[in-house]
């Protein structure tokens, strides 16, 4: 059985809910169902009632039947499972149905409005992003294009003999995605730039030094054409950058007008890029496209433990 596609939408009952859009193009795509959360929890609502219970059921049943009908709506006669929240810790119930339906993906609208370019993450979009056992894909809220363009981020030199299974499973979803939306797929792997101080001074001190920061980058290109390569990619969909990674993965997707950026969690290479938090984490909010969050095989979730 295929595993379902899972939206959570944005808690104002009128709004364009981009993310549903996003999430019912890709749930017809991989042909599977979709499961819809919404937290319809008012503070305001539960101040306005007070403490008389019988006024709160009344009330939390007329959201709870709007919202049921808002969300027939957006699905134009696709089924779905529909769940229909009413807590002040979302986080919590939204964690017993991501661990109840295991979802491939979990799709939340991340942007405060529509023509904003630039990711707004909540507390509740940091664990999603941190704990779920799933991707997870923070979209803004243009619709995509026809043809949208896909660009995965690799880091594929661990110094193994084998390929670097984090990055092999971007490249797979960044191509399943690409093919499910019909879309064009490009791959980059971004070389850290070495402060030109620091070459300098370096180079006065080793005269060898500066020979060795080519060759570092020439092996760097070399592992990354070889792993490209092995998974099926072609010399004209890969792209080599460098600079601060965040910072120039940021401006090309933004100068490139690209829609959907792929990248991984977590890397066992570097100890600053072991936690989600350094390198990923600025690579994930800095990002002026949709960007979507793979976790490795081997992640283990806190919800579980």
């Amino acid at each position: 059985m295929k595993q379902p596609v899972m939206v959570v939408l944005d808690p104002t009952l009128k709004a364009p809910q981009p993310a549903f859009e996003k999430a019912k193009q890709l749930a017809a795509a991989r042909n599977t169902s979709l499961v819809v959360a919404v937290n319809g929890y008012s503070s305001a609502m539960v101040r306005a009632v007070g403490y008389d219970k019988q006024r709160l059921e009344a009330a939390t049943t007329q959201i709870r039947h709007a919202w049921e009908q808002r969300i027939a709506s957006l699905a134009h006669g696709m089924t779905c499972s529909a769940h229909v929240l009413w807590e002040k810790r979302e986080i919590d119930a939204l964690k017993g149905i991501i661990l109840n339906y295991s979802p491939s993906v979990v799709v939340v609208h991340t942007s405060a409005e529509t023509g904003l370019r630039r990711h707004l993450f909540t507390p509740r979009d940091w664990q999603l992003i941190r704990k779920a056992p799933c991707d997870v894909l923070c979209i803004h809220g243009q619709p995509w294009p026809e043809r949208p363009g896909i660009l995965a981020a690799l880091d594929p030199d661990t110094g193994q003999s084998t390929p670097d299974a984090l990055s092999v499973k971007v490249v797979n979803e960044a191509q399943a995605l690409s093919d499910a939306l019909g879309g064009t797929l490009h791959a980059t792997h971004v070389m850290d730039a070495v402060d030109d101080s620091l070459v300098l001074l370096m180079g006065e001190t080793l005269s060898e030094f500066s020979g060795s920061l080519e060759d570092i980058k020439e092996s760097q290109k070399a592992a990354f054409r070889q792993f490209a390569s092995g998974q099926g990619l072609s010399a004209e969909q890969l792209i080599l950058l460098e600079g601060p990674v965040a910072r120039t993965l940021s401006h090309y997707c933004k100068d490139n007008e690209l829609d959907l950026l792929v990248v991984g969690t977590v890397h066992r290479n570097l100890p600053e890029r072991l936690l989600l938090g350094a390198t990923a984490e600025a690579v994930i909010s800095q990002a002026s496209c949709d960007v979507l969050v793979v976790k490795p095989d081997d992640f283990q979730t806190p919800w579980k433990s």
